[in-house]
C-alpha cells in the first residue's frame, strides 16, 4: 500500500456573482482574532527552528498556535526565496500540499448546505461526462463521502509538470476520462487518491457553473478571511510566496499538478491557524451563521478505520490519544513541501508548521510534538497509517497459479500475465514483454504487495520514464482486481494503471 507518508494549479466564469452567496462559511470566522498575552513561553522552539536553519536542514519555516479561539503565537523564520532575500513571515504564503483537501471538502460542504449535493449519493449523479467507472467494483457506491475520505475504490496518484515543458496538466474531465477507474471495490479498503479529489472538485464546479479555483476562493477563503490564500496558478502571488526547495536546500523550478483540488493551494501560517479555528467552531458574534455545526461535524466523522484506530474523514484524519482525547489532522508532502497540522477540540487547540523543503517533514512533525507537549505532557502523535499491518506474504489459494488479465487507464490497454508459484515467486507480464520478477512481497491484510519493473505503454509513463513499478492485489469474486503504481524519473510521481485477472485455465 502506497500509505499518506509514501505520497511525496484562477479563472473567474462571468456567472459567479450570479451563483455564488456573498457569505457562506464567513459565519464563523470573517476577522483578525485580537491579541492576546502569551501564557506559554515558545523560545526552545524558536531555538529549535533557528538551529535547523543554521544546520541548512531548512530553508523556511512559519509556525501558529491557536489556543481558546485566538492565535497566541505565530512567527517566521529562515527564507521565502533566499536567492531574492525574502524572509518568511506569519503571512507568507506557502505550498500546502495535501491541506488543500480540507479546503476541497469545506467547499463542498457548502454546496450540501444549499441541498445541491448529497454526500452519500454516487459521485457519478453529479459527473454527466468524465464518470468514474469498474470493472472492480461497482462505481454507484462511490459516493462523494467515500471519495474525500481516501475509500472510495480509486488509486494513488501524483504528476506534476514544469512551466517550460511541452507537456501541460490535463483539465479534470480528462484526468477522470484517463484515470477514474475503480482499482478496488468502493469502501473495501483504503488507498490514499488525489484522482478522487479531481472528482470532487469537478462536481463541486458541474453544480455551480463555476471554476473550482473560483469557487473554493468565494466559498471559503474570502469568507473566512483568508487573504494570504490564494492557488497556486496565480503568477502574480507566487512572486512574494515559500519558493518550494529539494532536500539539498536547491530551489526547484515551478510547477502544476495535474490534481489541482488535492494539492495547489497556497497559505499563511496566519490564514491557516484561522482555517483551524473555524474547524474548532470559533464563531464571531453577531453574524448570521450560515454552515451550521452539524455541517462542520459532517467533515470530521469518520468514514473508513483502520486497524491502528485512526480513522479518515471527509478531508480529514482524526485519532485519539491514550487518554482518548480526539485529534483531527493533516499533513502535506510533495516536492518542495512538507507541512503538518494538529487539532484538538477538547482543548480548542490548533498547532501547525509549514516548510518549503522535500525533507521538512521530521522537523514540522517535530515542532508540532514539542508544542502541543506544553499543552497537554502526554501528548503522543496518532497514528497516520490507515491501512492493515504487513506480513511475509503466505501464497494462499486465494493467489497461487496462473492469472490473466489486463491493465488499464492514461490510455494503456495492455495484456497482463501473473504468475504466483510460492510465497517467495512470482512474476509479472506485460504486453509482449518478457516475464519479471515481483521482489518485496507482502500481505496487507488480505491484499498482495510487490515491486518489479517494467515498461508500460502509456504516454504518461514513457514521459515520466516511469518504470519501476509497485503492486497491490485484493482476492474479489474469484479475481485479483488492484492497481501498479509507476514511478517516475521526478521525485514524488505516481502513476495508477488498474489490473483485473483471472485465473488461467492453461
Amino acid at each position: 500500500m502506497i500509505t499518506r507518508r509514501e505520497m511525496v494549479q484562477m479563472g473567474l466564469t462571468a456567472s459567479v456573482g450570479a451563483v455564488l452567496p456573498s457569505s457562506r462559511v464567513g459565519a464563523y470566522l470573517a476577522k483578525e482574532p485580537e491579541p492576546t498575552p502569551r501564557d506559554h513561553d515558545f523560545q526552545a522552539v524558536r531555538e529549535r527552528i533557528l538551529q535547523a536553519i543554521a544546520h541548512e536542514e531548512a530553508t523556511g519555516v512559519a509556525v501558529a498556535v491557536a489556543h481558546g479561539g485566538r492565535i497566541i503565537w505565530e512567527e517566521g523564520f529562515g527564507w521565502a526565496n533566499r536567492e531574492s532575500g525574502l524572509k518568511v513571515t506569519p503571512h507568507t504564503p506557502f505550498s500546502l500540499a495535501s491541506i488543500t483537501k480540507p479546503f476541497t471538502t469545506t467547499t463542498l460542504i457548502t454546496l450540501v448546505a444549499e441541498g445541491k449535493l448529497s454526500l452519500d449519493e454516487p459521485a457519478n449523479q453529479y459527473l454527466p461526462k468524465s464518470k468514474l467507472v469498474g470493472p472492480n467494483g461497482n462505481p454507484e457506491y462511490a459516493t462523494l463521502r467515500r471519495l474525500g475520505a481516501h475509500a472510495g475504490g480509486l488509486p494513488s496518484m501524483f504528476e506534476h509538470y514544469f512551466s517550460d515543458e511541452p507537456t501541460q496538466p490535463p483539465n479534470a474531465e480528462m484526468l477522470l476520462h484517463d484515470y477514474g477507474r475503480l482499482a478496488y471495490p468502493p469502501g473495501s479498503c483504503y488507498e490514499y487518491s488525489n484522482v478522487g479529489y479531481v472528482a470532487l472538485g469537478a462536481i463541486a464546479s458541474n453544480v455551480t457553473g463555476v471554476d473550482f479555483r473560483a469557487l473554493i476562493t468565494r466559498r471559503v477563503l474570502e469568507p473566512l478571511g483568508l487573504s494570504d490564500s490564494f492557488f497556486g496558478t496565480n503568477a502574480a502571488r507566487l512572486k512574494n510566496s515559500a519558493v518550494r526547495y529539494d532536500g539539498s536546500g536547491k530551489p526547484i523550478p515551478y510547477y502544476t499538478t495535474s490534481t489541482p483540488p488535492s494539492g495547489e493551494l497556497y497559505a499563511s501560517a496566519h490564514d491557516l491557524a484561522k482555517f483551524a479555528m473555524f474547524n474548532l467552531k470559533t464563531r464571531v458574534k453577531g453574524r448570521d451563521q450560515a454552515l451550521d455545526t452539524g455541517l462542520i461535524d459532517q467533515l470530521h466523522k469518520p468514514v473508513f478505520e483502520g486497524t491502528s484506530g485512526t480513522a479518515t474523514t471527509f478531508g480529514w484524519f482524526v485519532g485519539r490519544m491514550p487518554s482518548g482525547k480526539q485529534v483531527l489532522f493533516k499533513s502535506g508532502g510533495q516536492p518542495g513541501v512538507a507541512t503538518t497540522m494538529y487539532m484538538l477540540p477538547s482543548e480548542n487547540l490548533a498547532c501547525l508548521v509549514l516548510t518549503n523543503r522535500s525533507n521538512g517533514r521530521d522537523l514540522a512533525f517535530g515542532i508540532c510534538d514539542q508544542i502541543i507537549k506544553m499543552f497537554l505532557p502526554g501528548w503522543t502523535q496518532p497514528s497516520e497509517d490507515i491501512g492493515p499491518s504487513r506480513s511475509p506474504f503466505v501464497a494462499t489459494s486465494a493467489f497461487l497459479g496462473q492469472w490473466v488479465g489486463a491493465l488499464a487507464d492514461g490510455g494503456a490497454n495492455m495484456q497482463a500475465k501473473l504468475e504466483i508459484r510460492s510465497s517467495d515467486l512470482a512474476t509479472l507480464t506485460l504486453g509482449d514483454k518478457w516475464a519479471e520478477k515481483i521482489s518485496e512481497m507482502q500481505s496487507e491484510g488480505t491484499a498482495l504487495t510487490g515491486k518489479t519493473e517494467a515498461k508500460i505503454e502509456s504516454a504518461d509513463a514513457i514521459r515520466n520514464e516511469a518504470t519501476m513499478l509497485s503492486l497491490k492485489l485484493l482476492p474479489q469474486d474469484g479475481k485479483l482486481v488492484g492497481r501498479i503504481l509507476a514511478t517516475g524519473k521526478s521525485p514524488g510521481t505516481l502513476l495508477p494503471y488498474v489490473l483485473t485477472l483471472n485465473r488461467s485455465s492453461m
